[in-house]
């Protein structure tokens, strides 16, 4: 018995008593299983134990379970004559090796498998069969990777059952199954779930010289990083201007910003340290977005649609023109004018936006990472002065919300503010403010 895929992989002789063992037993006629013909010493079949188990199975099987090929060889040894694996979880510096051959089949390298304790070529292989990849099953669905704020869980399948060999084809469709699950809220934000994670590595010193270790507190690296590099568990140091990868990825289920505005989804969320898109159906890049009513894959029709304008206010005072209603879903304002007036935005009595006399920076409140944000930009001319300003609320609101415009001095003119809110409340602009011109619309205008 060889490296066909034995314990030992070694060429052994028969004793005498196991020959005459053997030969009893044969000669009970319970052995029809035995009357099969052996593979054929000039060919390379495509069913080898290697294509089943890989280098690093094999390594669990002879280390346990935390066990993996050893990711360097030895020069002066072929890799699949002997089994080389590192054997602390971690630790890449140093490998363990068992002296039996690597099964044959065992993919060694590019176009490359192991055959008879030696790395081989598809040239040296010839003749051979072809073996196409299939899917392994599926793996159970993991347990729910956080508590509350959207985690995920996750099933896996493999291309190895076979691996694709001499020339075979790679399995097709997906390896990996996301679902969200546990979505209520948490009493933290999303951005505190990140910054908790990147606070967890400061007693953890970085090299910046080898041998020299520093120290620094740790925070999140949102507005700095996007996508799969945020989600790398990258962290910016607090007070200095550089950020880091602090371990290998992010919790699955954290909240991630993409890159890439063709990855369209209703949440972002870290999976296996890249940032993936979800539906609001909460499966992974199914493409379903909410309606403007706040309904998975509505046609805006489940909701009360209100437009309108304002035109008043005093010089250098801020002028409260809209109360959002609770449940207002989606709601947008503009500002023509913001060389002369501004806006301003309260959250529960506190300025989120503005509130100093003078027009605010960009805002995203309370981050870009929460389900439900109010978001305040402004555009610049090729000039760099205020051509427009606009915010957005992305419902369903639950807390006391103002929108204010203030008028910089006493020349300016207020011009023309716009505003369009959507929800679920039967009469919004009931609870409306002053100067506003009501009109209802009969479909989601796209301003």
């Amino acid at each position: 018995m060889g490296s066909a895929g034995n314990h030992n992989s070694i060429d052994l002789t028969w004793s005498q008593c196991s020959r005459e063992e053997f030969l009893a037993f044969v000669s009970t006629g319970q052995t029809n299983c035995l009357n099969d013909l052996p593979d054929m010493d000039s060919s390379i079949p495509g069913w080898k134990p290697g294509l089943y188990y890989g280098a690093d199975e094999q390594c669990k099987i002879a280390f346990g379970s935390v066990a993996t090929a050893c990711t360097f060889a030895d020069s002066n040894v072929d890799i699949c004559e002997v089994l080389s694996c590192h054997v602390q979880p971690g630790d890449k510096s140093s490998c363990t090796r068992l002296l039996v051959p690597l099964l044959d089949g065992t993919e060694c390298g590019i176009n490359k498998w192991c055959s008879k304790g030696q790395c081989s070529s598809l040239e040296e292989l010839n003749p051979m069969a072809v073996v196409h990849g299939q899917w392994s099953g599926w793996s159970p669905f993991s347990s729910c990777s956080r508590s509350c704020g959207g985690g995920v869980v996750i099933r896996q399948r493999f291309c190895n059952n076979p691996r694709p060999a001499f020339g075979g084809q790679e399995c097709h469709g997906a390896s990996v199954q996301v679902e969200m699950c546990n979505t209520q809220a948490c009493l933290m934000t999303q951005q505190d779930f990140m910054t908790e994670q990147c606070a967890a590595t400061n007693l953890k010193p970085l090299y910046l010289t080898v041998e020299v270790p520093s120290f620094y507190t740790w925070t999140s690296a949102v507005g700095f990083a996007k996508g799969d590099m945020l989600c790398k568990h990258m962290c910016r140091a607090v007070e200095n201007e550089f950020m880091v990868s602090r371990e290998d990825s992010f919790i699955d289920g954290t909240r991630c910003e993409q890159d890439d505005s063709e990855r369209r989804g209703a949440f972002s969320l870290c999976v296996m340290g890249s940032c993936r898109a979800f539906g609001c159906d909460g499966q992974l890049d199914s493409q379903k977005i909410m309606d403007s009513c706040k309904v998975c894959g509505g046609d805006n029709t489940t909701c009360t649609e209100v437009s309108g304008s304002y035109t008043e206010g005093k010089a250098k005072e801020y002028i409260t023109f809209l109360s959002l209603p609770y449940n207002s879903t989606l709601v947008h304002v503009t500002n023509q004018r913001p060389l002369f007036t501004h806006l301003a935005v309260k959250v529960k009595g506190e300025y989120v936006v503005a509130g100093k006399g003078k027009i605010s920076l960009n805002v995203t409140y309370p981050s870009v990472l929460e389900d439900s944000q109010i978001k305040y930009k402004v555009f610049l001319t090729k000039d760099n002065l205020p051509s427009l300003e606009e915010v957005r609320v992305d419902g369903p609101t639950q807390e006391e919300i103002e929108i204010q415009a203030a008028v910089l001095n006493l020349y300016g003119d207020l011009g023309r503010i716009l505003v369009w809110l959507a929800g679920s409340h039967p009469d919004l602009y009931s609870m409306g403010s002053p100067g506003l011109t009501e009109r209802h619309v009969t479909s989601v205008i796209d301003t």
